[in-house]
């Protein structure tokens, strides 16, 4: 049984589109801590220039995402965004920048990117690829469930339970899936609330649901 269900999970996730980033950042060290946060999610295309970016947007490439440095050598990075939405208006995008700029961060706002300030990692860049694949893969779900996955560092036995609930699934079919007992369930249940600050799954799945 668990084995089937498994094998019709990985052929459903087979089918999911693959999200596509464009990282516009011109540090070599960053750029690849970058791409080794979002090669998790989909496929990644570099630039390392203005003039590189606008090249790669040019190229008719249908981006899921723009990850994109305001310093670059050759220009601005929200420059090369306001480029890019010229094709791209609700492409999800976020903004990154060493220094906490009032005018890089409103002007970010009306170019609908969000603002991220360097160095950042996984859990900053969280929200950002939440909104990816809930655009690009349609499920709102598994989007709510990677958001809170980075947020509270989440482990895989957590996030699966959590995504069970938000799906509204019982408890019993996710026991039967994993081959776990009920204590160990609630084990793995208490941890998680804890990690969140929640009382129950319930709540936590309305509140999750209602912020995607």
């Amino acid at each position: 049984m668990e084995q089937t269900t498994r094998s019709s999970v990985a052929a459903v996730r087979a089918e999911t589109p693959v999200p596509s980033f464009l990282i516009v950042e011109d540090n070599p060290l960053v750029q690849r801590a970058l791409a080794s946060v979002l090669l998790r999610y989909g496929v990644c295309q570099t630039a390392s220039s203005a003039t590189e970016a606008e090249r790669h947007i040019a190229s008719g490439a249908s981006w899921d995402g723009f990850v994109i440095d305001v310093g670059l050598g050759d220009g601005s990075g929200l420059d090369v965004l306001a480029h890019a939405r010229r094709t791209h208006k609700a492409t999800p995008a976020v903004v990154l920048s060493g220094q906490l700029d009032r005018e890089v961060v409103n002007r970010a706002a009306t170019l609908d990117a969000r603002f991220v300030c360097k160095p950042c990692g996984t859990s900053e860049l969280a929200p950002f690829v939440a909104d990816v694949l809930a655009r690009t893969t349609g499920d709102r779900v598994y989007a709510a469930k990677e958001r809170a996955r980075h947020r509270w560092s989440l482990s895989p036995r957590e996030a699966e339970i959590l995504e069970f609930a938000l799906r509204g699934r019982a408890r019993e079919e996710y026991l039967d899936m994993a081959g776990i007992s009920v204590n160990t369930y609630k084990t793995h249940v208490r941890k998680l609330l804890d990690k969140t600050d929640y009382d129950n799954l319930s709540s936590l799945a309305i509140d999750l649901l209602g912020q995607s």
